[in-house]
C-alpha cells in the first residue's frame, strides 16, 4: 500500500478538517499575543521570505522555536509541517491527535529504527512533497536534531540538505536569539524576555551543488554552508 493511501497520514494531503484548522489558527493568535506582550519579538529580514513553499531551518534551544518561526513568517500553524520520529509521536493515537491540534507532524524514521521502521525515507519525502504542494505549505527542520544548551549551537546534521535536494525546495536560514532565555530547556514556564528573529536570504540547493560530485558531497556542502550562515549570525550578537 502506498503511503498516500494510508489513512493515518490523510491529514497531510490536501485540506484538513475544519476542526483542526480552527485550533491551529487559534493557537497561532495566542502565540502572537504572547510574543507581543510577554516575550516581545522583533523580526528582521521578512523580505527574504520566498513566495513559494520552503524548508525553514533555525538554531534550536527552546520549545517555542516552532511558534516563533510561524509568527515571524506571518503564517499560521496550518502552513507548517514538522518532521517527527514515528516511533515516539505516532506510537499512540491519542498523542498524535492532541499534537495535531497545534501542528502538522510528518513521520520520519530514526536511524536507530533501521529496517524495522514502518516508514521509509522515500515515504517521508512523498508525504512532504504532497504536504508542501498544497497551498505552498512549508516544513520546519532543526539541523541540530534536538534542542541544544542555552546559547550553544550543536553541529548540524545533513537532514535539511537531503530534503532540500530531494524536494528541490529552498532552505530559509533563521537565527533566533533569546528563546533559550525565555523558555530554556528543562523549565516548565516561560519568563519575560526580548527575542530577536533574523530571517536570512534563502539557500537554493541547485546554486550550491557540483553536478560531477556524489549526492553525499553536495549534501555536506549545503549543510556546511547553512551552518556557517547561522553561526555567523550568532557571532554578531556575541560581539555586541
Amino acid at each position: 500500500m502506498s503511503v498516500l493511501e494510508n489513512s493515518k497520514y490523510s491529514y497531510l494531503i490536501g485540506k484538513q478538517a475544519i476542526f483542526f484548522r480552527f485550533w491551529k489558527k487559534l493557537f497561532y493568535y495566542y502565540c502572537n499575543a504572547v510574543f507581543s506582550v510577554y516575550t516581545p519579538v522583533k523580526v528582521n529580514g521578512r523580505k527574504n521570505l520566498p513566495l513559494d513553499s520552503a524548508i525553514f531551518c533555525s538554531n534550536h534551544n527552546s520549545h517555542m522555536d516552532v511558534a516563533l518561526i510561524s509568527s515571524a513568517a506571518g503564517k499560521s500553524f496550518n502552513h507548517f509541517g514538522m518532521l517527527a520520529a514515528i516511533d515516539y509521536w505516532f506510537d499512540n493515537a491519542l498523542k498524535k491527535m492532541l499534537t495535531n491540534f497545534v501542528m502538522n507532524l510528518i513521520p520520519i524514521a530514526r536511524k536507530s529504527s533501521g529496517k524495522n521502521s514502518s516508514i521509509s525515507f522515500q515515504d517521508t519525502i512523498t508525504l512532504c512533497k504532497h504536504f508542501m504542494d498544497y497551498g505552498n505549505r512549508n516544513i520546519v527542520i532543526f539541523p541540530e536534531g534536538s534542542r541544544g544548551e542555552p546559547g550553544k549551537i550543536k553541529p548540524f546534521r545533513n537532514g535539511a540538505a537531503r530534503f532540500a535536494l530531494a524536494l528541490n525546495k529552498p532552505i530559509v536560514p533563521i537565527y533566533i536569539h533569546g528563546s533559550s532565555i525565555a523558555w530554556p530547556r528543562g523549565k516548565i514556564f516561560m519568563r519575560p524576555c526580548k527575542i530577536t528573529i533574523n530571517i536570512l536570504e534563502p539557500i537554493y540547493p541547485n546554486d550550491y551543488i557540483s553536478k560531477d560530485k556524489a549526492v553525499d558531497f553536495n549534501t555536506k556542502k549545503i549543510t556546511n554552508y547553512l551552518e556557517k550562515r547561522i553561526l555567523d549570525e550568532r557571532e554578531k550578537y556575541e560581539l555586541k
